[in-house]
């Protein structure tokens, strides 16, 4: 790994610098150039783990989502039972008056998975 590979070469630039093989100035140049490097590396590697985890949460909570799914294939009823294990809440907006006629939106999100939008067929079209 190179942040590790950064470590040994400050190192042997500090050994080097010890022993005269190095000008004061020349050490000052290259130990800072690499300790850049490795502050960034570290940043770099530090946002990428917090990527994957997020990463996993999600995809833990799409798993459960899943297996919630598989126990109810052929619901017949919606009770309060199957609210409570798919929906995580209900957005209701104020209902308004469209081309004479009540309209309200709704939104839902389910437990692990948030919003799912789904296309919307106007009952019009399919009459």
């Amino acid at each position: 790994m190179r942040i590790q590979a950064l470590d040994r070469l400050i190192q042997n630039l500090y050994e080097d610098k010890v022993c005269g093989n190095l000008t004061d100035d020349r050490f000052v140049k290259m130990s800072q150039y690499y300790e850049q490097e490795q502050q960034e590396l570290k940043e770099r590697a530090y946002y990428l783990r917090q990527e994957l985890s997020k990463a996993k949460e999600q995809s833990d909570n799409v798993m459960r989502f899943m297996r919630s799914v598989r126990k109810y294939t052929e619901i017949t009823e919606l009770t309060p039972e199957l609210v409570r294990e798919f929906v995580q809440k209900v957005v209701v907006y104020q209902a308004e008056k469209i081309n004479g006629r009540r309209t309200q939106r709704i939104d839902l999100y389910f437990n692990g998975v948030g919003q799912i939008l789904l296309p919307v067929k106007d009952k019009r079209e399919t009459a």
